[in-house]
């Protein structure tokens, strides 16, 4: 029996308190990087940690059955956070209330969920991921081809799903060139370009350059737009 019968903030005291009696504290430094988790629907998101504390997660869902296409809200696709050593593993708690936490035991990483003003509400594996080509998957402010338009969140998820909050068909592809750039097909007949720094996969707060092709533009032509990106 889980811990679902608490409230979060019981749950969590207990819970790390069982934890820390069976385990050692852990050093977080391996949890680093992209982890796959689960949301209550059992849609997979990423969530991300980095060195500094902080963490976000990247989501999305195809063509969500909302009603007539719409641009989604950018909390729909990215939630912002930090993470601090919790148990034997770690804690990210989010700005709208969410906590995600991953734990590891004998049988491997498991996440744990609580929504806000609830008890536990999503058990699961936890999957890291250690691909290289991984490192791209996150949240990123473009500029737009409209000079006069204000920059959008594209988000990469590990699924090589895209989603952006610019487009009413929000959701594309991306993969990988072998420039190692990343080509995102968005289903609106766009495609967006990201290419890496002159050290590899840009990092937080790290500018790059950006190409956009209108659609029916080959990508073997000239580039509709060059701009430039920032990556949360």
């Amino acid at each position: 029996m889980g811990l679902s019968w608490l409230k979060p903030a019981a749950g969590l005291l207990v819970g790390a308190v069982l934890l820390r009696a069976v385990f050692p504290q852990p050093n977080a430094d391996w949890m680093m990087g992209t982890w796959v988790l689960v949301d209550e629907d059992n849609v997979p998101f990423n969530l991300i940690l980095w060195p500094d504390g902080s963490s976000l997660t990247v989501t999305g869902k195809r063509h969500p059955n909302l009603g007539r296409p719409h641009r989604m809200a950018s909390d729909q696709l990215l939630q912002r956070g930090s993470w601090q050593t919790w148990g034997n593993g770690i804690r990210s708690t989010y700005t709208d209330g969410w906590i995600d936490t991953i734990q590891v035991g004998p049988a491997g990483a498991v996440q744990w969920s609580w929504k806000p003003g609830s008890g536990l509400t999503t058990e699961s594996t936890a999957v890291q991921l250690t691909s290289p080509v991984m490192g791209w998957v996150g949240a990123y402010k473009l500029e737009p081809t409209q000079s006069e338009k204000p920059p959008y969140l594209a988000v990469l998820t590990s699924s090589g799903m895209a989603f952006n909050n610019i487009d009413k068909v929000s959701d594309g592809s991306w993969t990988l060139r072998d420039n190692g750039s990343v080509m995102i097909k968005w289903t609106s007949g766009w495609r967006t370009q990201l290419k890496p720094t002159a050290h590899g996969i840009p990092k937080p707060e790290q500018r790059f350059a950006v190409k956009h092709w209108r659609p029916w533009v080959p990508i073997n032509q000239p580039a509709s737009a060059n701009r430039s990106g920032i990556r949360f």
